[in-house]
């Protein structure tokens, strides 16, 4: 993750100081599960990230209950949830979903996926009508970095 993180930072990223142990917790006390193991070791190594991919900011857990960026998260999950796109990705109607980024003006966004393990991609990009799974956050970095090299693959 480290590395993959380092990667990203060359692009002009924003790192953040990273989450602590006692933050993490707190975290996944407010989400009620437990973050996918890639996201937990992206936070632990910076807690959000932003100019991720384009204007795309990355949520850590000081973002959560109530940043702006966590607004126009949850405002793009409700408008993604009322025009019923879990079922076009084949997720069960019951998909938690678990804002990650989205961009400023709300047209894309990441999701952690929660479907106690009915999928095995984890996480969710979608917007403008364009859509991907990933199976972790690893994925989701190595897209941003090269994405020709990661379809080839």
């Amino acid at each position: 993750m480290q590395d993959l993180v380092s990667r990203l930072a060359e692009d002009s990223v924003k790192l953040r100081p990273p989450a602590s142990a006692q933050q993490l917790v707190e975290f996944e006390e407010t989400l009620g599960s437990a973050l996918e193991r890639s996201y937990r070791d992206f936070l632990s190594v910076s807690d959000g990230l932003d100019g991720f991919y384009v204007d795309m900011v990355i949520l850590g857990c000081r973002d959560w209950p109530d940043s702006p960026e966590l607004k126009v998260a949850q405002s793009f999950l409700d408008m993604v949830l009322d025009v019923e796109m879990l079922e076009d990705e084949d997720l069960p109607s019951s998909t938690k979903l678990v804002p990650v980024a989205v961009n400023s003006d709300a047209t894309h966004g990441i999701f952690m996926i929660d479907t106690q393990g009915a999928v095995a991609e984890r996480y969710w990009w979608t917007g403008n009508g364009s859509s991907m799974l990933f199976r972790d956050l690893n994925e989701v970095f190595a897209y941003v970095i090269d994405p020709r090299e990661y379809l080839s693959r």
